[in-house]
């Protein structure tokens, strides 16, 4: 890397070189009040543009803007060198990164969905704050001392748009880009993080990002076609299961309208394949879109014969904003802030007094489960101040087809069923047709059949659809050939 040593910067003492990427090379300090170690990323000096430092200034402030969130990158502060040059001080993530981790072994099916869903939420979180990440790779999630996943390097972050907005000095990692961001026909959205965020757990899975070939061609001329044109490989891992393998082939669809169209509803998918192999439930962390209520789909209490369910609940954050500069929490504070309670003192204390009688008897559930989990559970309120309800969404369908003469019967499953759910089919003769197909509403059983000419591809995807109005997420999709 450039330079043996880092530059010299008030309050910081240099330790050593991390490492360097295009633009920028990243050390280690030690922070003398209060002392810590920290991640400085400096600028370089040579081949320094105007574009490069505004970009570089972007990425601070886009860290910042997020860094409350406990699965992205805390940044500090960001300051100019004696010398013009430019600075960003993060908090420091011990290596190795998620991709020094899969190049030396292969990380277990339970690992890859917790990270995704956390990952998930970190995305889904920039997404809603407007912000598309567009570089989501492993190398760019660093992991914590206690094993908690870290977003970083929004160093090329935007707003998003078509061809005609992409910025010349802006590139991408091609081998877990979306095809339509290879081929400039949009600058990244929702939909291609997506893809980005399918491709890194595939790659955590296989060790190998999914259209490299061992001993083959893998520059960015030979990948850039097999991601445009060849079928997702699966991962050639038995311990993978089947609903994985379809959910990572379906967020990275070639037709970006075939994916999943937000990153809540890939981490509702991954969700979904840690239930099915009974694995504990991992927590999606969200913001809302006005950057103040904090959501999480928290598992519901449950005994011992209950199934999981996913909640949503909305909490309030206090109005007084936290000091500027004033370093945010680490992964494993409590980040979780008393709630606003509007109103008399009499209504405080009854809600309060409330809130604790839930939460004990919460509590008291949890632990006479029998999966060993303590679910933590806070009282919940709206911004008006008056408690706030749980909506509980259905769990997003589990599909199957299989052919029989003159055409493909498709059925399902779901965790949770109530009486009074119906279903909602999408079915067209290609994958990239389903999302704009006609619904089909089924209000009794759990199967479909649609005719088709023998030798016909047909493909469907489905929702449940409750009583109260609410839907779970559709499912990934499902193709066969008719009988």
């Amino acid at each position: 890397m450039s330079g043996a040593a880092g530059p010299d910067i008030p309050g910081l003492e240099f330790v050593r070189p991390l490492g360097s990427g295009g633009y920028a090379d990243v050390y280690l300090y030690e922070q003398q009040q209060p002392r810590m170690n920290v991640a400085v990323k400096v600028l370089k000096r040579q081949g320094l543009t105007a574009a490069i430092r505004r970009q570089f200034v972007d990425e601070a402030n886009t860290m910042a803007q997020l860094a409350d969130h406990p699965f992205i990158v805390q940044v500090f502060r960001s300051d100019q060198t004696a010398d013009g040059g430019a600075y960003l001080v993060m908090k420091y993530y011990p290596p190795p990164n998620l991709a020094q981790r899969a190049k030396a072994e292969r990380l277990s099916v339970e690992e890859v969905l917790r990270s995704g869903i956390q990952i998930a939420s970190a995305v889904e979180t920039a997404h809603r704050a407007g912000i598309i990440h567009r570089d989501i790779k492993p190398a760019n999630v660093l992991v914590s001392q206690y094993g908690q996943p870290g977003l970083t390097d929004f160093g090329i972050a935007g707003r998003g748009g078509h061809a005609e907005d992409v910025d010349e000095d802006v590139g991408v990692s091609v081998p877990w880009s979306a095809p339509e961001v290879l081929y400039g026909q949009s600058n990244g959205d929702a939909r291609s993080d997506v893809y980005s965020l399918a491709a890194t757990l595939w790659h955590l899975l296989v060790g190998r990002s999914p259209f490299e070939q061992p001993g083959g061609d893998n520059s960015a001329y030979a990948l850039m076609p097999r991601i445009r044109a060849t079928p997702v490989p699966t991962t050639g891992r038995a311990d993978v299961p089947v609903s994985l393998e379809r959910l990572l082939s379906h967020a990275m669809a070639k037709n970006p309208d075939a994916r999943p169209q937000t990153a809540l509803e890939l981490a509702r998918g991954l969700q979904a394949v840690e239930r099915e192999q009974r694995l504990p439930s991992t927590t999606v962390v969200v913001l809302d879109e006005t950057g103040r209520s904090a959501v999480s789909a928290l598992p519901q209490a449950r005994g011992a014969d209950d199934h999981d369910r996913t909640s949503v609940r909305a909490q309030a954050v206090p109005a007084a904003p936290a000091p500027v500069g004033a370093p945010a929490g680490g992964e494993d504070d409590d980040e979780d802030a008393p709630a606003t309670i509007s109103g008399g003192v009499v209504l405080g204390v009854l809600a309060l007094l409330v809130a604790v009688t839930v939460g004990v008897v919460v509590w008291a559930v949890n632990r006479g489960g029998d999966d060993g989990q303590d679910v933590a559970v806070r009282p919940t309120r709206s911004q008006t101040g008056a408690p706030s309800r749980a909506v509980d969404y259905p769990e997003q369908p589990a599909i199957d087809a299989r052919p029989v003469a003159g055409g493909v019967t498709f059925t399902w499953n779901y965790v949770g069923a109530e009486k009074g759910d119906f279903f909602q089919l999408r079915v067209a003769g290609s994958e990239a047709a389903v999302t704009e197909a006609e619904v089909v509403t089924v209000k009794t059983g759990s199967r479909y059949t649609a005719e088709a000419a023998p030798g016909t591809t047909v493909c469907a995807q489905v929702k449940v659809s409750r009583s109260n109005g609410v839907p779970s997420p559709y499912s990934p999709i499902r193709c066969e050939v008719a009988g």
